[in-house]
């Protein structure tokens, strides 16, 4: 059956009745939008409005929560690092009011609602109250008796991740707040963050301006008066005091002593006058811990201090919260700085860093007071030296004007006061010398231009001026512009410098003539000694020794024949006899050689004896030195080679084959390097002997080109000499070798040779039981100087 008229219209009026409905659900919708964001509105108006306080931002958010949220009140409680305090709360009576603020400040903890917001760091709802176990049983009773509300909802105010605070809003009703209704306190729970956060800001840039604010007018008193520390003192201890809250305290110095007070702030008399004359403080004192170093003493309640002069503070200025800061430097205590409050009531860090930087601000007015002292007491005595110096001193300042002068330069120069007194510029002082003639009369204009060009450079000239005298001139520039000119009358100076002069010349002359006299004295004196001492071995010994020498060849040739002789009778002797016989006469004959053998050995003493007192070895000749140290390497190591059984030895060369020829006495150079190779061979063969094994003699020789001069080293690695040993070493007849194995006259042979005949040096680097190298350095071309050489 098809719909009646009726039917359509029915259906109509129920199709407009759904859309009535929507229509006045999402009027409802956009009044409530529009209701948030006029709240939303005037909480950032309120946040616009004071930035730097935000109770009107706290205010505006209790009172739009409580209306967006259909609630009976709403609270703003913020967090200071350890308690809850309560910031605003609206819609109660004053009586409701009072009972919600007895309940603050307090931790938050788990037994009530805004607490456990804030541990829990999310929104916490309270359906009802009453039906929570844990909550606080003095709080429930408070709230129930007086406010009587049943459902709690907290949000928290979050900042950087972390709760700061809790919005809590709470109904009288058994009715829970819903999700929407969450979401607009978590969005005012955001707007109070950034006003918490703006009032922080500003309060901490407020802070800092008043400090960095305070520290600018103390350094104003400081640059104002220089060296006064009273008004740097009063000033340090006014501002430290205001912004830190301090009714009372005194900036004291100690003198080793005792500690007095030189500024004070809001003392009574007595008391002001007690700190004035000063204290030592004792063990149960405070301040005692400052003497043991401590930057600052921090002391809650003063009057908990067990001590007399603790007492008497309490009593005579109601002290209680006091805080001592160090004036200290470089572990110098200087003095401390004393803030008191009346109530017990901490310092916090801010205030005690506070307080720091202005010790520590008193502290450099104090240094700098000293500095001051000490340099106007070095002007003072700058100042006298200056006028009483021996020279003219002027200054001339970056605009070539004269700034200062001292008594001489007057006096030198002559100068009238009214010139000085107008402060010439160098131009004008220049002209006035010209035209006294102090140049001369050739290019004066010539030379004031030079002068006048080149004032950024250092002068020094002399000049004798037109009386006859001469004077130094010297300019020094100054750094940041001007110069200084010293004027100096060395006329004396010259004259004594003159006669000086030709005296040290004569007696350089002399000296020279005097040392060339003493060397060939002193050589002709040791050459006549050791020639005296030769003869006197020669005349006493050569005779004898030859006459043994000769005595004991004829006897090994008499009993050479006496044996032949006896032949046919000792035939016909037995065997014992005949071996006893033949014993005889072999001992006798190995006897007359070794009487024969030491002979020729002593015979060669002696001869060694007179080839050093003679000192002529040969002619100057030009030279191939490497080709002349390897001969003599080699003859000396064939040498020792015959004469020390199982010798070897291993032999470095380290020639310079750049080396130039050199002119030498040959014959004298290659006795040096024998001696000095023979010395090293027998070390090696010691220390080979000692060790007995394990031991590789090394004997290195090297050849360095000086330019000048030649270098020769001889270094071996045997038993080194002794340090005592060493300085003797060239002496004549000294020798470390054992009896019969040396003369001595070796190394004095070769000293003479590299020294007096050549005009070298000659030296000895040892080490007992490691090493031993000799350095000979021989000049290229022989020395007028040297010795015998011609």
């Amino acid at each position: 059956m098809p719909p009646t008229t009726d039917d359509r219209v029915a259906e109509l009026e129920r199709a407009n009745a759904e859309l009535s409905r929507e229509l006045a659900a999402c009027a409802a919708e956009l009044n409530e939008a529009r209701g948030r964001e006029r709240a939303v509105s005037a909480i950032l108006e309120a946040i616009s409005r004071s930035p730097a306080d935000a109770r009107p931002v706290f205010d505006a958010i209790v009172e739009n929560a409580t209306r967006l949220c259909q609630a009976e009140f709403t609270a703003v409680a913020r967090f200071d690092g350890e308690l809850l305090h309560l910031v605003a709360i609206n819609n109660l009576s004053p009586e409701e009011t009072t009972a919600f603020h007895s309940l603050f400040p307090r931790p938050p903890t788990r037994n009530f609602a805004m607490g456990r917001t804030f541990l829990e760091d999310r929104p916490v709802q309270f359906a009802d109250v009453l039906a929570e176990p844990d909550y606080d049983p003095g709080t429930l009773t408070t709230l129930q008796s007086v406010i009587r509300y049943r459902s709690f909802l907290g949000v928290p105010i979050r900042r950087e991740g972390r709760p700061i605070g809790v919005i809590g809003c709470g109904r009288r009703a058994v009715q829970p707040v819903s999700d929407a209704e969450i979401a607009i306190l978590e969005t005012f729970a955001d707007q109070a963050a950034i006003a918490l956060e703006n009032a922080r800001l500003l309060a901490e840039t407020r802070e800092a301006l008043e400090q960095q604010t305070a520290t600018a007018e103390v350094l104003q008193v400081i640059n104002g008066s220089p060296g006064e520390l009273q008004p740097v003192f009063e000033a340090i201890l006014e501002k430290g005091h205001e912004l830190c809250g301090v009714a009372r305290g005194s900036l004291q110095l100690y003198d080793g002593e005792k500690f007095s007070a030189v500024a004070v702030h809001g003392l009574s008399g007595a008391l002001a006058d007690r700190l004035r004359e000063g204290y030592r403080p004792g063990p149960t004192y405070p301040v005692w811990r400052i003497l043991e170093g401590e930057r600052f003493i921090h002391t809650p309640d003063l009057a908990e201090i067990d001590d007399p002069l603790a007492r008497r503070i309490v009593a005579l200025g109601g002290a209680r919260t006091l805080l001592w800061v160090a004036l200290r430097r470089d572990d110098k205590l200087f003095g401390l700085i004393a803030a008191a409050r009346l109530e017990v009531r901490p310092f916090s860090e801010k205030e005690i860093a506070l307080l720091e930087s202005f010790a520590a601000q008193a502290v450099i007015a104090m240094d700098n007071a000293r500095l001051l002292n000490e340099i106007r007491q070095r002007q003072a005595e700058l100042r006298v030296t200056f006028d009483n110096m021996g020279d003219g001193v002027a200054m001339f300042d970056a605009g070539l004007r004269l700034a200062a002068w001292n008594r001489n330069f007057v006096e030198i120069l002559d100068l009238p006061e009214r010139l000085l007194d107008a402060r010439p510029g160098y131009a004008d002082f220049l002209r006035l010398l010209a035209e006294r003639g102090e140049f001369g009369i050739d290019d004066i204009e010539g030379e004031l231009a030079r002068r006048l060009a080149q004032t950024d450079r250092e002068l020094r000239l002399e000049r004798t001026r037109p009386d006859g005298r001469v004077v130094e001139v010297r300019r020094n520039t100054v750094p940041g512009g001007g110069f200084v000119l010293i004027y100096s009358d060395i006329t004396e100076r010259k004259r004594a410098e003159a006669e000086i002069r030709a005296a040290r010349d004569a007696a350089e002359r002399a000296l020279r003539e005097l040392q060339a006299a003493q060397a060939s004295l002193v050589h002709a004196q040791k050459m006549a000694a050791l020639g005296q001492l030769t003869a006197g071995i020669a005349h006493e010994i050569k005779n004898p020794l030859n006459f043994v020498n000769n005595f004991a060849d004829l006897s090994v040739e008499l009993l050479g024949e006496l044996k032949d002789a006896a032949t046919p009778v000792v035939s016909t002797l037995g065997d014992d006899e005949r071996a006893e016989l033949e014993e005889t006469i072999d001992t006798l004959s190995g006897n007359l050689g070794k009487i024969a053998e030491h002979g020729r050995r002593a015979d060669g003493i002696v001869k060694s004896m007179l080839q050093h007192s003679r000192g002529d070895g040969g002619d100057w000749q030009t030279v191939d030195l490497n080709a002349l140290v390897d001969e003599a390497l080699n003859l000396a190591y064939h040498g020792a080679r015959a004469q020390y059984e199982n010798f070897n030895i291993t032999l470095e060369r380290d020639f310079d084959h750049s080396l130039a020829p050199i002119e030498i006495v040959p014959q004298d150079v290659v006795r040096v390097f024998l001696n000095l190779f023979g010395n090293s061979f027998y070390a090696a063969l010691k220390k080979s002997h000692e060790i007995d094994g394990g031991f590789r003699p090394l004997l290195r020789v090297a050849t360095r080109d000086l330019g000048e001069t030649v270098e020769i080293r001889v270094r071996d690695n045997g038993t080194g000499i002794a340090p005592e040993h060493r300085e003797r070493l060239f002496q004549p007849f000294f020798t470390t070798k054992p009896t019969g194995e040396g003369t001595g006259l070796g190394l004095s042979i070769s000293y003479d040779v590299v020294t007096q005949r050549h005009g070298g040096t000659i030296a000895v680097d040892s080490k007992a039981g490691e090493f031993t190298e000799f350095t000979v350095q021989l000049p290229r071309r022989r020395r007028a100087a040297a010795g015998r050489a011609t």
